[in-house]
């Protein structure tokens, strides 16, 4: 019996990566979805991110912190599942239909991973900012505030255990555990991007060599 797991979350994640605003994007303007539009989404929303941190904190009317803080979220699922695809799923599906995988470049995807980390990290904030009374603080000075919301959403994205948070309700406590995935997700593959662009230094033992020599041909 052949094994289906592999199809069975390709299809998952392929229906999961059309739950986007970039899904809705490309679907009114595919013409217009290249290379160059997915550095400007990318970039755009870093920037939006960190405008939105500000406005959650400064603003006084709350529904503009919870705007901010459901867009988040959505834009969070849509980072999580579009890395998934590129770390799993993309090129399988197009070699299984007869084509041929390339990506723009090993060093733009690596950059673009960068700004979806901190992304995330701001987008978080905003969460920590409008639901301040949510949470016992270790630096009390800092709730509700811009760098104390970044601050709380760094050290969760960062620390696997010990964080800086402590939630008092049950959503704060949902919030904490998928930001806690997230973070751990998000950090594994950096690194892994990272360490795969590091060149191998070249040996001089000869079983070595005639080791990477066999495995060329």
């Amino acid at each position: 019996m052949q094994s289906f797991i592999v199809e069975f979350w390709s299809s998952t994640f392929s229906f999961l990566a059309k739950i986007s605003v970039f899904a809705l994007a490309r679907k009114l303007f595919p013409s217009a979805i290249n290379a160059r539009f997915v550095d400007f989404w990318v970039l755009g929303h870093l920037v939006l991110s960190g405008i939105a941190v500000i406005a959650s904190a400064k603003s006084p009317y709350l529904i503009v912190g919870y705007m901010f803080m459901g867009y988040g979220f959505l834009r969070t699922f849509e980072i999580v599942v579009y890395q998934t695809n590129v770390l799993l799923f993309d090129e399988y599906r197009v070699v299984k239909a007869g084509g041929d995988y390339g990506l723009e470049g090993y060093r733009r995807i690596v950059l673009l991973l960068l700004h979806n980390y901190f992304e995330i990290i701001l987008w978080l904030a905003c969460t920590y900012t409008v639901m301040a009374s949510d949470f016992d603080h270790k630096w009390q000075s800092g709730a509700g505030t811009v760098f104390g919301g970044v601050y709380s959403s760094f050290i969760t994205m960062t620390t696997f255990g010990d964080f800086d948070l402590l939630p008092k309700t049950n959503w704060a406590a949902l919030i904490l555990l998928f930001h806690a995935t997230v973070g751990l997700f998000m950090t594994l593959l950096s690194l892994a991007r990272f360490i795969s662009l590091i060149p191998a230094p070249k040996t001089l033992d000869t079983v070595e060599i005639r080791q990477i020599e066999n495995s060329k041909t």
